[in-house]
């Protein structure tokens, strides 16, 4: 009868309180001698009533064989010893490396539960501190000649190593201004070379941070200036599956953690300073999930903003950027706002900050208020294999008498008033036709 009531306490508690793990090949030896084997690949799922076995609340296991909604279950007090035998592949790696001409995605992955160990240094992927990890599968980006080893591990289990070695042709020195051109670009940010990224400042105390999502891919991403604590700039691309979605919006506005934490925007800085927290991704881009549009949210992507400006003149600008990215294949956008004491328009210098106003919150500390925001957009089209650019200037407006038209300019005049290198991983003879002009019809 004792017996009887534990298997029912089994089945009781794990309708209400059972883990589920991937399963592993394992053998289970009874107390009476008999010996039960399972392989990973004919089960379904393995669930641990109330902890493992040898945890002080553990109760025992149910054991879910594939095609089969009846459980195998296992009392620990009838157990003697669970064995597992853990199998791990040897990384599959995607090209399998040789010749490139251009960045090159390259995805390693291996079985279902696996991490991924690989470096992009020679070093030994298994004991290399310079090793980098992730869930399989991993996708990195190859812009230079490197060779990739990798291996796979569950816990400390290894498998055997992979590698691959790429060689980039000369025609990508095409481009003497990438990112990837950067002593160190790697340590910088990984992911820089991607299109909308615009030059990363070179010697200087910044931060650079990318958000993403594993369904929807990068969220966008910054450069964050930790001396003047404000965003340089934020960048992001749109397309049919990575914006436009039904989600909505969070409000969940919070702390940046991967930025130092004495040099990131808080929200006692903006606490009764009477700006609004001034998106640059802003929220109803970002709709395809909670986690993408929670992401939008964080301090770093915003600036100090009258909200007559924010909710205004910007928001209309932000649905025509939301109207341009459904007319095209992708659109790459980079939003930002002057944070430089001094700009140049028209070849006359200009402040570049509300110099007589801070945002100064319940902290005490004061944020630098911009007299400008900007957009530098630029839109491919894949039938033709063209892109097309265009910046666009706006004052920063605090009611209606301040405010000024927006400004429709070339991205090199938008590169001379900000200083800073737009869409700079371009190809260098592509990059300097499509910032140099701007042409109206492109952006009605």
């Amino acid at each position: 009868m004792k017996k009887l009531a534990l298997l029912s306490l089994l089945v009781m508690v794990a309708t209400v309180n059972a883990m589920a793990d991937d399963p592993v090949s394992m053998t289970i030896t009874l107390r009476n001698g008999v010996v039960k084997a399972y392989s990973a690949d004919e089960m379904d799922s393995v669930r641990y009533v109330g902890g493992a076995l040898g945890t002080s609340s553990g109760v025992g296991l149910k054991i879910y064989l594939k095609d089969s909604d009846q459980s195998e279950d296992y009392l620990y007090s009838q157990i003697d010893s669970i064995d597992t035998h853990v199998e791990v592949n040897t990384p599959t790696i995607t090209p399998e490396g040789g010749n490139i001409s251009s960045v090159t995605q390259v995805t390693i992955s291996s079985n279902a539960g696996t991490t991924i160990y690989y470096t992009l240094d020679g070093s030994d992927p298994a004991e290399s501190t310079t090793r980098l990890s992730g869930p399989t599968p991993v996708q990195i980006s190859v812009t230079s000649s490197l060779t990739v080893r990798a291996v796979a591990a569950i816990g400390y289990t290894y498998s055997a190593e992979a590698s691959a070695t790429f060689t980039m042709s000369a025609i990508f020195d095409n481009n003497v201004n990438r990112n990837s051109a950067i002593n160190g670009w790697r340590t910088m940010c990984n992911e820089s070379w991607r299109l909308e990224f615009p030059h990363m400042t070179e010697g200087g105390n910044n931060t650079w941070t990318v958000k993403s999502t594993s369904d929807y891919g990068i969220t966008l991403s910054l450069e964050w200036d930790n001396s003047k604590i404000a965003n340089r700039w934020t960048c992001y691309e749109m397309y049919n599956n990575n914006w436009d979605g039904h989600t909505d919006r969070t409000d969940d506005f919070k702390e940046d953690p991967e930025l130092p934490a004495a040099t990131r925007s808080t929200l006692d800085d903006y606490k009764n300073s009477g700006y609004s927290r001034g998106h640059l991704c802003p929220s109803a881009d970002r709709t395809m999930s909670e986690d993408q549009n929670k992401q939008t949210f964080f301090l770093s992507n915003m600036q100090p903003q009258w909200q007559y400006h924010n909710g205004g003149q910007w928001g209309t600008l932000e649905d025509k950027v939301r109207d341009w990215a459904d007319q095209c294949d992708t659109l790459y956008v980079v939003k930002a706002a002057t944070i430089s004491e001094y700009v140049t328009i028209n070849g006359t210098q200009q402040s570049g900050l509300k110099t007589n106003e801070h945002c100064i919150g319940k902290s005490g500390r004061e944020l630098i208020v911009p007299a400008y925001f900007y957009m530098a957009l630029m839109k491919y089209d894949k039938a033709s294999n063209t892109y097309s650019a265009v910046g666009i200037w706006t004052y920063h407006c605090k009611d209606k008498d301040e405010k000024q038209p927006e400004q429709y300019i070339t991205i090199d005049e938008l590169e001379q008033r900000t200083g800073i290198d737009f869409f700079c991983n371009l190809p260098d003879d592509i990059e300097a036709t499509t910032e140099s002009t701007y042409t109206a019809n492109d952006w009605k």
